[in-house]
C-alpha cells in the first residue's frame, strides 16, 4: 500500500471533518482491499487522478470521511406528485377528497423514511462491528460491497447488506456472479420477520439486532432533527 499518500490523505480528512484515529485505520483497511482488486473501485464520472498521486487518495479519503461524518435525516422526493394517483385514491378506493392532501403528504413522508432506511442499516451495522475487524466501506466508492474483513489468512470477506430480500438490482446481482461477495438482507418482503439470526458472521451476529437498530436509528435521527431544525 502506498502508505505515505494514503496517511496524507486521511490527515488533510481528518482536519477537514474531524475523524478519528479509529476512521483512519479503517481507511486504510480499504485502501490495501482497493490495491489488492482495482476493479472493485467505482470511478466517478469526469477526470479521475492517477493511482500513483495524493490527489487520488484525497479523493477517496474526502468521500469515505465525509459519509462517516455527515448526518442527514429523511428528504421527501423533489418529484411533483401525479394527480391522478390521488383521484384514483378517491374514486375507487372511496377517500374522501378532503383527505387527499394529506395522504399525498404522508406518502411522500412515507417515501422519504423508506429511502433512508438502508444507509440507516449501514451505519449501524458499521458502528457495532467496526471494533471486530469489519469496516463500513463508506462513500460508494466500492462496487456492490458495503462492508470488508480481513481475515488472519489475508483473505478477505466481503459483504452486500440489504435492507430487504427484493431491493437487489440486477447490476448488483451481476457484479457478485462469481465472486466471494456475500448477501445479506435484514427483512422479508413478504413476512413480518427480520434476518438478523443468520447475519454471515458468526462471531459477531449476537452483536447485532433489531432492537439495537431501532435505537441507533433513533440516536441518529433525534440528532439530524436538530441539526435540520426539523425542517419537513
Amino acid at each position: 500500500m502506498k502508505i505515505e499518500l494514503a496517511q496524507q490523505a486521511a490527515d488533510l480528512a481528518a482536519q477537514k471533518f474531524g475523524s478519528t484515529e479509529k476512521d483512519k485505520k479503517a481507511f486504510f483497511l480499504v485502501v490495501e482491499f482497493l490495491e489488492q482488486f482495482p476493479e472493485r473501485l467505482s470511478h466517478a464520472r469526469g477526470k479521475v487522478p492517477s493511482p500513483d498521486s495524493v490527489d487520488f487518495y484525497i479523493k477517496l479519503a474526502d468521500k469515505f470521511f465525509k459519509a462517516r461524518q455527515k448526518v442527514d435525516g429523511p428528504k421527501p422526493p423533489e418529484t411533483v406528485p401525479d394527480d391522478m394517483v390521488s383521484y384514483i385514491l378517491e374514486v375507487y378506493f372511496d377517500f374522501k377528497q378532503q383527505d387527499l392532501d394529506r395522504i399525498k403528504r404522508e406518502h411522500l413522508l412515507s417515501m422519504a423514511a423508506e429511502n433512508i432506511v438502508g444507509a440507516l442499516l449501514e451505519r449501524y451495522i458499521g458502528s457495532v462491528l467496526e471494533d471486530h475487524g469489519w469496516v463500513w466501506c463508506s462513500g460508494n466508492f466500492i462496487k456492490a460491497i458495503d462492508m470488508i474483513k480481513k481475515k488472519s489468512d489475508g483473505s478477505w470477506v466481503l459483504l452486500q447488506v440489504k435492507n430487504r430480500d427484493n431491493t437487489e438490482n440486477s447490476s448488483s446481482s451481476a457484479i457478485r456472479q462469481g465472486s466471494t461477495i456475500t448477501k445479506w438482507f435484514r427483512s422479508f418482503s413478504r413476512k413480518n420477520a427480520t434476518n438478523w439470526d443468520i447475519f454471515p458472521d458468526e462471531e459477531t451476529r449476537s452483536l447485532l439486532s433489531e432492537e439495537g437498530f431501532k435505537d441507533f436509528v433513533k440516536d441518529y435521527l433525534t440528532k439530524a432533527k436538530i441539526l435540520d431544525g426539523n425542517k419537513i
